[in-house]
């Protein structure tokens, strides 16, 4: 459109003169909207100006934005290299770039280009250089989850590793024990665990790594483990550009190793005047053992995993003698309470599968949870009186007496047993011990078993006690006989 006035036969018009300039102005704009332009694009920094060790870590978070003069921004596009591209809507974004391998630094170029809702590219993108440094990793311990003052037979650790510049960036993880070499585990196994490769009395020895909860051990071997001594391990981190990140120390731990010859396991869930009590009876009737004491101190001796940890321990053994209370511990890592009882009862499975066996004692409160322990061990429920109020005590005067086999002997309590909860044997058990039960208040439970036993292919392998025989010490020789006979003789 040209502007300038137009005179219709020399005849004077009187137009208002709003109308007059609506009429002119948009003929005689300057810069007037042309159809077709493509939009612009600008970066939120023109420049980044550091250089030498002052740089950007390999995260970093970009902005920018665009204009349109003829129609609207829809989306832009994004690249490294200028040729190719990735679209997205987005104004901002945080990138991770990658720096090359055995590269400390590295210039990153940067692309953004707009794109109108007609499809139209800036044909001059936005660029910006993006000066990057690479980011030392780390490696650490998870202390809590790692021995706490002793490790026996197996030593179970929780690591972690991160990188500044993205987890992908790292490259390995490294462990050493005490002044050994450094040896690389496996970077996606956090959870490992250290037997010894063989019996010994004394260090240092060469560890088995075992990972997460495979009780079969990795090819990985760790140097200079001592065995019955004092211990530290050491973890580092090395990224794709080398750097190493600064070395975590365990917590230092002494590790008991088994006893070269011994093939028993004595597992203690009682405190420490208890815990005497079996160690006489064991050791009068002859039996060598290696004890991995689980009981008092509040449950400050139960482990942070019972699997790897006490399934690699039960591992290394043939027989197990188990005398557990009925009190509830706290699992330092889940936080679960539960007894031991329920605690060791995968174990023990995998054990007997393994060819195994064991003999047990523990009780049951009236309104134990058992969900998890029957079919394991070889009872499947409690005996309960529907009488409100009822009870079943053992006196002084009764026993536990054998059932169908008067080799074994009779088990009297030193004091009058109070609460007492038989059991019913599971399909696969045999019926081994009841009570001599005196029922006061219409006590009405339909069976006195209180032991059971499994016997596959006409061998014993599984003991199940029913009531702590400890508390069945009127003739201490007594109890030794049974357990002797027990180990000795059946197992």
């Amino acid at each position: 459109m040209k502007c300038n006035a137009a005179l219709l036969s020399g005849r004077k018009y009187f137009w208002p003169r709003a109308i007059i300039l609506l009429a002119l102005l948009p003929g005689c704009r300057e810069g007037d909207i042309r159809p077709g332009r493509a939009p612009e694009t600008r970066m939120s920094y023109d420049t980044i100006n550091l250089t030498g060790n002052n740089r950007l870590n390999t995260t970093v978070r970009l902005s920018w934005y665009g204009t349109d003069e003829d129609g609207y921004v829809k989306g832009f596009d994004v690249s490294q290299d200028g040729e190719s591209w990735d679209f997205t809507t987005r104004q901002d974004s945080t990138f991770s770039f990658d720096i090359p391998a055995g590269n400390d630094r590295v210039d990153i170029d940067f692309y953004v280009r707009a794109v109108d809702n007609s499809g139209q590219k800036d044909p001059s993108p936005a660029y910006l250089q993006v000066p990057l440094r690479n980011s030392p990793p780390e490696a650490f311990f998870i202390d809590e989850r790692g021995p706490q003052d002793t490790a026996f037979v197996a030593a179970t650790f929780f690591w972690r590793a991160q990188d500044p510049d993205g987890d992908n960036s790292l490259a390995e993880v490294q462990l050493r024990a005490n002044e050994g070499p450094w040896t690389t585990v496996n970077l996606g196994e956090p959870l490992l665990s250290l037997v010894p490769v063989r019996e010994s009395s004394s260090g240092p020895i060469d560890a088995q790594v075992f990972y997460g909860t495979n009780t079969s051990p990795s090819s990985t071997i760790l140097k200079g483990l001592r065995i019955n001594d004092t211990n530290r391990l050491q973890l580092r981190a090395i990224d794709i550009a080398g750097k190493v990140s600064p070395v975590d120390t365990s917590p230092a731990f002494y590790f008991r190793g088994k006893t070269p010859g011994v093939d028993m396991l004595w597992i203690n869930g009682h405190n420490g005047g208890i815990r005497s009590e079996y160690q006489t009876y064991l050791e009068a009737a002859g039996l060598n053992y290696d004890l991995y004491d689980l009981g008092g101190d509040q449950g400050a001796k139960i482990p942070a995993y019972f699997d790897p940890t006490v399934q690699l321990v039960f591992k290394e053994y043939q027989t197990a003698f188990l005398n557990l209370s009925n009190t509830s511990y706290s699992n330092p890592v889940t936080g679960v309470s539960s007894t031991l009882l329920d605690f060791l009862a995968p174990v023990v499975q995998r054990f007997t599968d393994r060819g195994g066996k064991y003999f047990l004692t523990t009780s049951f409160p009236k309104d134990a949870d058992v969900s998890n322990a029957v079919g394991v061990y070889p009872f499947s429920g409690l005996v309960l009186s529907s009488q409100p109020g009822s009870q079943a005590r053992i006196t002084t005067d009764s026993a536990l007496v054998p059932i169908n086999n008067s080799n074994y002997p009779r088990l009297a309590p030193s004091n009058v047993e109070f609460g007492i909860v038989p059991i019913e044997a599971s399909s696969d058990a045999q019926s081994f011990y009841r009570a001599q039960l005196t029922k006061f208040r219409g006590w009405n439970g339909s069976t006195d078993l209180m032991a059971t036993v499994r016997r596959p292919s006409n061998q014993l392998t599984e003991v199940f006690f029913a009531q702590e025989l400890h508390r069945y010490d009127s003739d201490p020789n007594r109890l030794q006989q049974l357990i002797g006979d027990i180990f000795k003789n059946e197992f």
